[in-house]
């Protein structure tokens, strides 16, 4: 064992005093021990410009806003008794670590599992005296920023028993100081880049009063002071932001003391120009790719317009695969493979693919057209093998494809096209052959759905019709086989009354409920009655949607070639009436004659 004579020196920082000591002796450090005999605190202010010592609590003695500040400073003085270190020197050696923050303004003891606390009267006391050896050679000031560090060891003790080791680590805060708390530097939170989106969306639609963006204010943080007793300094907040934003009459702002809130004042597309932010309905980009843009899906409700100014001839303006929902969708150049659109108006200045699926809920205007369309009204320049589902459909050139629509007018009709219709096809050349023109109402899905819901309405009706038919009649005989208890009840009523005699209240309540249930059967039939007109009326047009056929032409404003086929279709039984003209006919059509349909023409 080491031996040296023990020392008393005072120190302000004892592991600096046993490094020393170590040296001077040139022993190994862990060879070194010391005992705390007392310790003092010293303090300077401006007001107290040499080192005084402080003889009572330092929060009674400062404010926090002084703790905090650098006009403060602290110093603690040990008297300690350095000595040869011996195992079995002290009633109590803990395995324990110190753990602390950055800023060491907390600082928690970490008693590990094992450690085994004597059965003595003052243990709490031997535990508090091995915390300070451990703080001391941390650093860290004794008896200073250690609120509840007794609450917190009796509660240790107390849940430890003694003579039997810890099962688990045990914590307890042994110093809290008034740490930094840290500023709070300007900055911007995009809110409409944060909502969740679609596919690889683009664009950000977004309502009315939505928050999009938020302007986190500056604010000063605190200086503080670490449980060393040392003075934290906190630098400025940065304020990079403060005039970076900028709204128009379309923002709407609003501030309260940490933020300023950027609010949208009308639905669509936030546009942020280098901080000059607004809202705008209104998008312009030169191509949409899968890569680059992705899908764009801001919802129709956001009534936003986007314009794909993009027209190279070998790119397509929208790419393959992406999807755009939109209010209304602007195309200077060609629509791709796979895309889907869906608008309330629809502009392509080029061609669309194939394999493309187009949807306007208004109109669509495209000037070539092989994909798929849905719309309520089209106009085409030019359709070649597309299909084109609509109300009213202009096209001016048709090369093959498939139109459906109620109302179709083709300029220039060349070979293999199918066009269906339900009230006319206009014409006003052909020059091809293998044209198929249909008017069939019934491939019309509007009129379909007429068709269906009406016929369903009809046997639903009939059903309930039937049943209150059979409620009715059920009714009326029960009535009827009482009316001869009914008048026997009135002649003992009648008889009574002459008599002078109050009639029985039983007798005069069965003929009251007879005559009322008379009456609720008259008022049944009448329902029955104008439920039969209901239905009579429901099957007049039920029948009058049949007769679409009758009411539908074909014009052809030139003279037929003899290779173009004219069908009408019977709504009702799906019977087919052709022909397929050699010359000038103004107008085709059906004519009923009693119950048959044959096909007449106007010359």
């Amino acid at each position: 064992m080491t031996k040296f004579t023990p020392v008393i020196k005072t120190a302000t920082h004892v592991q600096k005093a046993l490094t020393q000591a170590a040296k001077d002796r040139k022993i190994p450090l862990n060879k070194v021990d010391f005992d705390l005999l007392s310790v003092q605190t010293y303090f300077k202010t401006p007001k107290h410009p040499e080192w005084t010592l402080l003889d009572t609590e330092l929060e009674r003695m400062f404010n926090e806003k002084t703790i905090r500040s650098n006009a403060l400073e602290l110093r603690q003085e040990y008297e300690i008794r350095i000595r040869p270190y011996e195992s079995n020197y002290l009633p109590l050696t803990l395995n324990m670590g110190l753990a602390a923050n950055k800023t060491k303004s907390k600082v928690l003891a970490l008693i590990k599992s094992g450690n085994i606390l004597p059965c003595v009267s003052d243990i709490k006391e031997l535990v508090k005296n091995e915390i300070y050896r451990k703080k001391l050679k941390a650093g860290l000031f004794i008896g200073l920023f250690e609120p509840g560090l007794d609450e917190s060891i009796a509660n240790f003790v107390d849940n430890s028993p003694c003579e039997t080791p810890l099962e688990n680590e045990t914590r307890i805060s042994i110093a809290l100081s008034p740490g930094p708390i840290s500023p709070i530097h300007d900055s911007i939170i995009y809110h409409y880049n944060k909502q969740e989106k679609s596919d690889n969306t683009m664009i950000d639609g977004i309502d009315a009063n939505e928050l999009i963006i938020e302007y986190i204010k500056p604010k000063a943080g605190q200086n503080g002071r670490s449980c060393t007793g040392q003075h934290i300094e906190v630098r400025e907040p940065k304020t990079d932001y403060a005039t970076f934003l900028k709204s128009d009459e379309t923002i709407i702002k609003k501030d309260d003391a940490k933020s300023i809130f950027y609010f949208s004042k009308i639905p669509g597309y936030v546009k942020n120009e280098g901080g000059n932010i607004s809202i705008s309905n209104e998008v312009s980009i030169k191509a949409a790719t899968f890569r680059g843009t992705g899908s764009i899906d801001p919802g129709k409700e956001k009534d936003i317009t986007v314009n794909i100014k993009g027209k190279k001839s070998s790119e397509d303006s929208i790419g393959t695969g992406v999807n755009i929902d939109v209010k209304e969708l602007n195309v200077d150049g060609t629509i791709g493979s796979n895309v889907k659109v869906k608008a309330d108006a629809l502009n392509v200045g080029e061609q669309t693919h194939r394999n493309s699926e187009l949807e306007a809920l208004e109109h669509a205007t495209i000037k070539l057209h092989r994909g798929k369309l849905r719309a309520k009204t089209a106009t085409i320049d030019i359709l070649e093998t597309g299909t084109v589902i609509a109300e009213e459909v202009k096209v001016k050139k048709m090369l093959g494809g498939e139109i459906i629509a109620h109302r179709v007018v083709i300029d220039e009709l060349m070979s293999n096209a199918k066009i269906t219709a339900l009230e006319s096809i206009e014409i006003l050349s052909i020059f091809g052959d293998g044209n198929k023109l249909y008017i069939d109402p019934n491939k019309i899905e509007s009129y379909h759905e007429k068709i269906e819901t009406l016929v369903q309405s009809i046997n639903t009706e009939e059903k309930a019709f039937k049943a209150s038919q059979l409620d009715y009649t059920d009714r009326f005989t029960k009535h009827k086989n009482l009316a001869p208890r009914i008048k026997s009840f009135q002649k003992k009523v009648i008889a009574a009354t002459q008599a002078g005699k109050q009639a029985m209240k039983a007798d005069v309540l069965r003929i009251k409920q007879y005559k009322k249930s008379s009456e609720a059967l008259k008022e049944h039939a009448q329902n029955i009655a104008i439920k039969g007109q209901e239905i009579e009326t429901l099957k007049a047009d039920l029948e009058k949607l049949y007769e679409a056929d009758i009411h539908a032409k074909v014009i052809h404003h030139g003279v037929y070639n003899g290779h173009t086929q004219v069908i009408f279709v019977d709504t009702k039984t799906g019977e087919e009436y052709s022909i397929t003209p050699e010359r000038r006919y103004k107008s085709i059509y059906i004519d009923k004659v009693g119950d048959k349909k044959m096909i007449n023409w106007e010359t």
